[in-house]
């Protein structure tokens, strides 16, 4: 069986529905990832590493990993300490703004947990390891660090490593903090999922030609450029290059999940042996069901219909 780590942070995410009530659910990028990449091979051992409180909301979170079939037994535990949170507001073309309650959280202390645990010598060997510019960004620099450190220890001890930046500038102190870090984490990856609008914020590159050029000064392999309305332009050894043309979804009511969703299927694909070619056109297909939902998990019956029904469009 191939196997998935996912480390970073799960949130309890508030959905607004009237003026004056919300839904909850648990989600958050890596999370994201985990779920979709579990969802698309149900075969992959999909494994997260972030710790967590013993809170009864805790409890809940756990409970819909283990829903979800997500492995859990890596998981930490840090008392006192809570799940973050974050609330969503979405706009009539389903872009969405994010208030956050996640200072201090109980994933912003994994490293200390996972050093109590025995480090990163405690952390088993898998296939492939996904994490984010997220996942760093709510570390402070010491524990940045040691994420860094283990994920090149399993890196060396066979693993591939893919990485998102996952920019967002509000969780950090500013842009030369964010590109140096970010740059760090290159350093460690085989593949690489980056936007081209967060390259052009950070490191002035105008085309997916410029992140491409970036990115091999460091070891990375494999380059999935996001670039919004001009498609998807993937990178592969010797330079190989795939355009992936965008398609609209028929009605766009929330983002959140989008990219989550396409690393998670992305992935999955790849690490069952499909095609660079077959693995954008899987990902991007679920991406473009999931924005047509709101909230960053879709109803999992409502998921399973889609896939039933990519199936026989690609049966045809």
């Amino acid at each position: 069986m191939n196997s998935l780590l996912i480390i970073g942070e799960c949130m309890m995410e508030l959905n607004t529905q009237s003026s004056n009530a919300f839904s909850y659910s648990f989600a958050g990028d890596t999370y994201n990832t985990a779920v979709y990449a579990k969802r698309w091979q149900s075969s992959l051992k999909v494994s997260y590493l972030t710790s967590v409180g013993t809170d009864a909301t805790s409890e809940k979170m756990l409970d819909s990993w283990s829903e979800e079939s997500i492995d859990a037994s890596l998981v930490l535990t840090v008392k006192d300490k809570q799940p973050g949170i974050y609330l969503i507001t979405t706009d009539d073309d389903g872009e969405r703004t994010f208030n956050y309650w996640r200072k201090d959280s109980a994933a912003t202390k994994l490293i200390t947990a996972l050093e109590q645990r025995g480090g990163i010598d405690s952390v088993p060997d898998f296939d492939y390891v996904y994490f984010s510019g997220i996942s760093l960004a709510i570390l402070s620099d010491k524990d940045k660090t040691i994420l860094l450190d283990l994920v090149t220890t399993l890196r060396e001890r066979g693993a591939k490593i893919a990485f998102d930046p996952n920019y967002r500038a509000t969780m950090w102190h500013d842009e030369v903090e964010a590109r140096l870090w970010i740059e760090r984490a290159y350093q460690c990856c085989d593949m690489v999922l980056p936007g081209l609008d967060e390259h052009q914020l950070l490191f002035a590159h105008n085309t997916p030609q410029e992140v491409r050029d970036h990115l091999q000064q460091f070891s990375v392999v494999e380059s999935v450029v996001k670039c919004g309305e001009l498609g998807i332009c993937c990178y592969g050894l010797n330079d190989s290059f795939i355009h992936l043309p965008f398609t609209p979804a028929k009605v766009q009511v929330d983002t959140t999940a989008a990219g989550d969703s396409f690393a998670g299927t992305y992935l999955a694909s790849r690490i069952a042996g499909e095609s660079r070619g077959n693995s954008l056109k899987n990902a991007a297909s679920v991406a473009g069901f999931v924005v047509q939902h709101k909230g960053a998990i879709v109803d999992k019956a409502l998921y399973q219909q889609f896939i039933s029904s990519l199936d026989m469009a690609y049966d045809e």
